[in-house]
């Protein structure tokens, strides 16, 4: 890719952070962004290639702004690494396993689906949007003129009793980057990929690592792997499950039978077509 311009959220720490760093010592621009204001000086320490803009991905005008500020910085980014989560408080008493005694039941936190799966839809919408904008002269087919990768979780393949409502989060980027990977990519270029890593020792899962075998760790270096291979190639859809220094790369599961198959994979443009002609005939 000639224009080497990204834009990673999460990226005042753990795997947007070295994310940040492997890009810039490549040569990339990269627009850096984050809740936490500690990656303003984090960003200013890894030199002129990078621009720091604070930005509450849950919030869609906040990201409208920080896309806008991207942008005008840089107009030919090309990449956006929809990094930044959260997970919930495994022990809060709001939780799905807890129980209250005596009064009415209280809300469980949701913070964490407005985060790690609405607030990577807001991403990718606007990446889409820009990214067309700025490079609608570019092919649609051949080689990418657009990457995405959302940072997943193993969470989004496995059950996770402990967390459930962050499992379903991760779950839903599993979907949402199956459903979007082929439909940007024929349409728009852009290729869609997830990469979902096991445990790793990130300020995510901070109380864990002091109790944690290292034997059990995935390392930065197996992320970082992950997405070298994504960037390089024109692959989309693709749930990459990083496990220690490996890396698998997972299908769908198979339809038990040809019903499933014609609802799910063959109907959907069946339907459209038949939406499409509805319309124009009214």
């Amino acid at each position: 890719m000639s224009a080497k311009g990204a834009i990673v959220t999460g990226a005042a720490s753990g795997v947007g952070l070295e994310l940040s760093k492997t890009l810039i010592s490549g040569g990339w621009h990269v627009v850096m962004t984050d809740i936490n204001p500690a990656g303003e000086a984090i960003s200013k320490e890894l030199g002129e290639n990078t621009l720091w803009v604070k930005s509450n991905i849950a919030d869609w005008d906040s990201q409208v702004r920080m896309f806008e500020k991207a942008f005008e910085w840089f107009p030919k980014i090309n990449f956006l690494a929809a990094n930044a989560g959260i997970s919930t408080n495994m022990t809060a008493p709001t939780g799905m396993m807890s129980t209250e005694e005596g009064g009415l039941p209280q809300q469980p936190p949701l913070q964490v689906l407005g985060v790690n799966l609405m607030g990577t839809i807001y991403s990718i919408k606007l990446f889409l949007h820009h990214v067309h904008k700025h490079n609608s002269s570019m092919p649609k087919t051949g080689s990418p003129k657009g990457h995405i990768v959302i940072t997943g979780s193993e969470g989004g393949l496995y059950a996770l009793p402990a967390d459930p409502i962050y499992c379903a989060s991760k779950h839903g980027l599993v979907g949402l980057t199956r459903s979007l990977g082929p439909a940007y990519f024929n349409t728009y270029g852009i290729t869609v990929n997830s990469i979902n890593p096991g445990y790793m020792k990130t300020p995510l899962v901070a109380p864990l690592i002091p109790i944690t075998p290292d034997k059990y760790e995935t390392p930065l270096s197996t992320i970082m792997k992950a997405f070298q291979e994504l960037l390089a190639s024109n692959k989309t859809g693709q749930i990459v499950e990083a496990s220690g220094e490996n890396l698998y790369y997972q299908p769908q599961q198979p339809y038990p039978d040809e019903i499933a198959k014609w609802v799910w994979d063959d109907a959907p443009a069946f339907w459209m077509d038949a939406i499409t002609k509805m319309g124009a005939g009214s």
